[in-house]
């Protein structure tokens, strides 16, 4: 029988199982790259977040630089950074690159459209607005690419994990974008036809398709897509390239202090807390769950690999744009702020449960810092026979 005994002793350079403090610092570091740059990469998210909350809570900058800097994100940094992505990126037939399957990102994409629509029919449930329930559904459905997809599945999948996020990048903007926008349109015209504007339904239709396809996201997809064709995916020229990764670079930063910034205002109860707690798990755990139900019978692979790259990118957190769109449209911003910091405090648990190797290398890491306390302390738990 094995038993587990509780020793002490005062000296604390004594090896234990083989191990000495020095090899398990060297052993840590060597076995857990990937599960740090994979915390590193949340922590930086979240970091940025502090600094704009704290920086607001403390009056270092006014309220008007939050608002401005959403207005960056989403007029310029985000429809830059689409642009330069899906301009040189490989999407169309012929065109030499694209590493992930078509069925792949089907799945992917349809796990996305139907926790849009279920986010909506929530919004609904709870008598929301039009513009609410869009958003409800934009937060469920478009992931933070840039500030953690990109670090995250680059690490845990080199060769497809950048070529998945552009590419799914397309349909998203595509279809579920405009129909948030849409949405969200039709409900600010609609109350207006309310207070007496005189307008048709075929009239408010026509406005809101027209304000949606002027909106800088769509048309910097659409403009990227006609250039991808255009020049059968051609890199830009250099200076238009640089110029467009400098406002890139400022994108990260700028959503994520803006969205800390905008916190100061925000009530933390349970009745404030409940709605984004349901669509933070739907962000998380929903899409997922998807993948795995349709990719055999509905999408014809049942790959591991890909089922695992499926559900580390189903569970990145809500993209800040979509605040800032929530914010825009008036439609519940602090719900839909608490949710992004939500799901960016909590992805990383899910994560791992769904990545065997950050589950291996959790475990590790939590065997090696358990010898080093125990080296330090001299405190051992020894198993006996």
């Amino acid at each position: 029988t094995h038993s587990l005994s509780l020793s002490h002793t005062h000296t604390h350079t004594r090896p234990t199982a083989g191990v000495t403090s020095t090899q398990s610092v060297t052993k840590m570091g060597a076995q857990s790259g990937m599960l740090i740059e994979f915390l590193f990469a949340i922590g930086k998210a979240l970091g940025l977040i502090l600094m704009g909350f704290l920086a607001s809570r403390f009056k270092y900058i006014s309220p008007q630089v939050g608002l401005g800097l959403s207005e960056f994100v989403g007029k310029v940094a985000v429809p830059a950074a689409l642009f330069r992505s899906l301009s040189s990126l490989p999407i169309f037939p012929g065109q030499d690159g694209v590493a992930v399957e078509f069925n792949v990102l089907m799945c992917g994409f349809a796990a996305k459209f139907v926790l849009f629509v279920i986010a909506a029919l929530l919004g609904l449930v709870l008598r929301k607005s039009l513009a609410t329930c869009a958003v409800f559904g934009l937060v469920c459905s478009l992931s933070n690419d840039a500030a953690l997809g990109l670090p995250i599945l680059n690490t845990t999948h080199p060769q497809v994990g950048a070529s998945l996020i552009f590419l799914m990048t397309l349909p998203c903007c595509a279809l579920l974008l405009p129909m948030g926008l849409a949405m969200c349109e039709f409900s600010s015209r609609s109350k207006k036809k309310g207070k007496g504007s005189g307008e048709g339904f075929v009239s408010v239709l026509a406005v809101t398709l027209s304000r949606v396809a002027r909106q800088p996201l769509i048309a910097s997809v659409a403009l990227a897509v006609a250039y991808n064709y255009a020049t059968n995916a051609t890199k830009l020229p250099r200076a238009v390239d640089q110029c467009l990764e400098s406002v890139m670079g400022s994108l990260i930063v700028s959503a994520l202090f803006a969205l800390g910034s905008s916190l100061v205002n925000t009530t933390f109860t349970f009745d404030a807390l409940f709605t984004p707690m349901i669509l933070v798990v739907l962000k998380l755990l929903g899409p997922g769950l998807v993948c795995r139900l349709t990719a055999s019978p509905v999408f014809g692979f049942d790959s591991s690999s890909s089922l695992e790259l499926l559900s580390i990118y189903s569970a990145l957190p809500a993209a800040p744009i979509v605040w800032a769109i929530a914010r825009e449209q008036k439609a519940d911003p602090d719900a839909i702020g608490n949710s992004v910091v939500l799901g960016t405090l909590l992805c990383g648990p899910v994560m791992i449960m769904e990545n065997d190797g950050f589950r291996k290398e959790a475990t590790e890491l939590a065997g090696v810092l358990f010898q080093q306390i125990q080296d330090i302390t001299g405190v051992h738990i020894e198993k006996e026979l």
